[in-house]
């Protein structure tokens, strides 16, 4: 079997990286992981400082990660109809391409330690994508998702303010709508946050804007459920981004209990992975919900600790404690997005107890 590429710190990677018996995990997945490690060392890691000082990824950079297949494979189940001529990262085969493979690309991805890059490169294919794919007509996929996949298009997820609805102010009054943002009308300013510079993050603006009837997402009234489904996902990716951030500079300070707190939260997102395909929506989403508080919670007490350990490095930006600063600044980003600790506790109780009752 060929072997993950891992580190030597006992610790600083999964345990499936060095088992060849490993229930979830095939040769292939060994082979991705290699292959996404390689890529992020050479050409992701070195240069995250300075995009996110400029505030934006460059274009060859966008360019390169879509030739290599990552966008191909932001929507998953993989859209095997629209990847005609697309070849897979680690040349990988559709028919071979699962939901531990998607896990891979999240994990190993999120380790350059920079989340703003990681947003910046593929998080408009994340959450753009999957809409596109489970909602759209077949009109909509050939016009957008397909050249979204190949890089020929970048696309964003947008929510709007509660006052904007097609139907009664409840859930059952909301409608998605894809929007070039060309479309006049629509005005845009950077969104300043305390991190993720280099994500491309934005203000949106829609004063009178007009689109096509054929370019509503899904039926009228249907937004809800739609944006419900996009945070599903969502929610175990902020999971896996916080599970795998925290490794890439607390092991290499030998916090044995530090990495006490991950084995288990890893072992319940590999569970996760694994359930999300062979069971129903409703009952999947309270679990992923649950996997994104733990893993925040986690990565906030990781935060703070490699901080002490560093002292002023790690409130420096620039230098050793580089990564170490930027995490500490990016952290919170992950503990409100896909909704906030209070808001996912409280629809936690709610969707268990509606099971309950089914």
């Amino acid at each position: 079997m060929t072997s993950a590429l891992t580190s030597d710190i006992p610790g600083a990677d999964p345990a499936w990286h060095t088992q060849n018996d490993h229930p979830f995990y095939k040769p292939s997945h060994h082979r991705l992981q290699r292959f996404v490690r390689e890529y992020v060392d050479t050409y992701i890691a070195p240069n995250v400082e300075g995009w996110e000082k400029a505030g934006e990824i460059p274009a060859e950079v966008f360019k390169r990660h879509a030739s290599l297949g990552f966008l191909a494979v932001s929507a998953f189940p993989l859209p095997k109809d629209y990847l005609s001529g697309v070849d897979l990262p680690a040349g990988l085969s559709m028919d071979e391409w699962d939901e531990f493979h998607d896990a891979i690309i999240i994990d190993e991805m999120a380790r350059c330690g920079y989340l703003g890059t990681v947003w910046g490169i593929n998080g408009g294919a994340a959450v753009g994508g999957p809409p596109l794919h489970h909602y759209g007509t077949a009109e909509q996929k050939k016009k957008y998702l397909a050249p979204l996949l190949r890089g020929e298009q970048r696309h964003c997820l947008g929510v709007t303010e509660p006052a904007t609805r097609t139907g009664p102010p409840t859930a059952k009054g909301i409608s998605v709508f894809i929007v070039p943002l060309n479309s006049k009308g629509i005005s845009r300013r950077k969104m300043e946050n305390s991190g993720v510079n280099s994500s491309g993050s934005t203000f949106m603006e829609l004063d009178d804007v007009v689109v096509p009837v054929g370019n509503m997402l899904g039926k009228e009234n249907q937004g809800f459920e739609i944006i419900m489904s996009t945070f599903a996902h969502e929610r175990l990716w902020v999971g896996i981004t916080a599970l795998s951030t925290i490794p890439s500079r607390v092991i290499r300070q030998k916090f044995s209990r530090m990495a006490n707190l991950l084995e288990p939260t890893q072992a319940y997102m590999e569970h996760l992975v694994y359930r999300s395909v062979r069971m129903p929506g409703l009952e999947f989403s309270p679990l992923a919900a649950m996997l994104k508080v733990q893993a925040a919670h986690h990565l906030e007490k990781v935060s703070r600790e490699t901080q002490q350990v560093f002292g002023g490095l790690g409130y420096s930006r620039g230098g050793q404690g580089s990564r170490v600063e930027q995490i500490s600044r990016d952290v919170r980003v992950l503990v409100v997005s896909g909704g906030s600790e209070e808001i996912l506790l409280d629809m936690i109780a709610k969707q268990q107890r509606r099971l309950a009752n089914l």
